[in-house]
Formats: structure tokens, C-alpha cells, sequence
């Protein structure tokens, strides 16, 4: 799991509760979004989660969220409406909707387990690409190739992703591991 999440705020007046305090289960910075400049020169595929206020009109919070899909599929987006939208912005991509009025406990929360989630995936993703790649190398030393050192660092890192895995769960309640587990099945 990276050390420090990286969020990206398309939202004229939100203020995030602070994620960097010994409380929250998982470090972030802010990035606010620049109104004056073109927010699709913003995107950065570098960020793991982007907040959106989903009642955008300049910009279009549909094309923002479609924007991200495109140039950032790994990027976790929240949407916060004032209202219950008639165009879900689930349905279109986003990964959570919060209505508004919210406490910064519901805001933090939703944040810490959207981030949470996405670590979980991404070391997933490592853990079954090494398990791939050492069961590869094992069938080549069974047919004599001098692959051994790589073998060997293969399965070290391993065994660290699934200790990183096993970290990020022990983060995550029953709930947000079923959903994390949905979400990396899909």
C-alpha cells in the first residue's frame, strides 16, 4: 500500500476533514481543483480518488466523472449531490454517491474506505500477477532453466504483497470487505 493516498477535489467550496491525523486509518493529501484552468488538463492518472460535487455545471460533473474513466480507470470517484440526482452518477461510473447534508465522519469514512478498497484491489492485483509468475518459474526449473535467482525474488515479494494485502484488509470492517471483495470481482 503506497504511503500516502493522493485525492483530487472538483468541488468549489468542500473542505475535507483532515485525513493525515493519527485517527484516520489511511494518510492523504488534497489536491483542489483549479477552477480557471481546464480540469481536463488536471487529470492525473496518479490520483487515487476523486471527489466530485455531482451539481457541476462549469465544468459538467458527467463529463469530469467520463473525463476520469477514460484517462484515470484505476481512480475511485465519489460524487456528493445536494439531492438524489435523476441521473445516478453510479450508473454512469462513479463508485459512491453521498447526499448532502453529510458529517465530516460520514465524509471521512466513505473516503478512508473508497482509498482502502482501492490499495486492497491494487495489492490483489500484485499478489495474483506474482502467483502467475512464480508458478511460471516453477515449471521452468522443473525443466532444468537457470531461473532460480529470479524464483527466489519472485517469491519474496510475494510473500510481502500478501502481507501488504493482509494489512489492508485488517483495515477494513466485515462490510467494507465484502464490498472490496464485489468490487475487485467485477
Amino acid at each position: 500500500m503506497k504511503s500516502t493516498s493522493r485525492l483530487f477535489v472538483v468541488h468549489p467550496t468542500l473542505s475535507l476533514p483532515d485525513l493525515g491525523t493519527d485517527q484516520a486509518r489511511i494518510a492523504a493529501t488534497v489536491r483542489q481543483a483549479d477552477f480557471d484552468r481546464s480540469i481536463l488538463d488536471q487529470i492525473d492518472e496518479s490520483y487515487d480518488l476523486l471527489v466530485l460535487d455531482w451539481e457541476l455545471e462549469t465544468p459538467d460533473a458527467r463529463g469530469v466523472l467520463d473525463a476520469f474513466r477514460q484517462r484515470a480507470p484505476n481512480t475511485q470517484i465519489l460524487a456528493l449531490a445536494d439531492d438524489v440526482p435523476t441521473d445516478d452518477p453510479v450508473d454512469r461510473g462513479a463508485d459512491e454517491l453521498l447526499v448532502r447534508p453529510l458529517s465530516d465522519e460520514v465524509l471521512q469514512s466513505t473516503i478512508e474506505r473508497l482509498l482502502l478498497q482501492q490499495a486492497y484491489e491494487t495489492a490483489m492485483d500484485e499478489f495474483f500477477r506474482l502467483s502467475t509468475e512464480r508458478a511460471l518459474l516453477e515449471s521452468e526449473l522443473r525443466s532444468g532453466l537457470d531461473v532460480g535467482d529470479r524464483y527466489q525474488s519472485v517469491v519474496s515479494d510475494l510473500y510481502d504483497s500478501r502481507a501488504r494485502a493482509a494489512a489492508i484488509r485488517d483495515q477494513l470492517s466485515s462490510d467494507e470487505f465484502d464490498q472490496a471483495l464485489r468490487q475487485l470481482l467485477e
